[in-house]
């Protein structure tokens, strides 16, 4: 790893905590690898601080060893009267696309939020 450590042990006290959300165990080549997701103490656009976006990079892939995995949607869902319900990839996207074109025309690109990515 870019850190030289091993992640799998407790690590001293050097001023990166490494949060729950921001490890996890994934498959990468074939083998297990620790992931471990941090801050850029250089970084000048949050002074090095982590950002719930950035924290969530590594609890976000999918894991069979931390069961992250179990998490993730298979398939697509929607809200159809008043529970979710599986949905093919082709009326997800519709949907989206829909909802999109419209937000965007009635309103401006900045009313468009995208909340989560992978």
């Amino acid at each position: 790893n870019a850190f030289g450590i091993d992640l799998s042990e407790q690590q001293g006290a050097d001023g990166t905590w490494i949060a729950p959300s921001m490890y996890n165990v994934v498959r990468q080549d074939g083998k297990d690898v620790h992931l471990a997701v941090v801050p850029d103490h250089d970084c000048v656009v949050n002074s090095g601080l982590g950002s719930v976006r950035g924290a969530r990079m590594a609890e976000a892939r999918p894991s069979y060893v931390t069961g992250t995995q179990q998490q993730r949607l298979s398939d697509p869902m929607m809200w159809r009267n008043g529970v979710w319900q599986p949905t093919s990839w082709d009326d997800a996207l519709d949907l989206v696309a829909r909802v999109t074109a419209r937000v965007v025309t009635q309103g401006s690109e900045d009313d468009l939020v995208v909340s989560m990515f992978d």
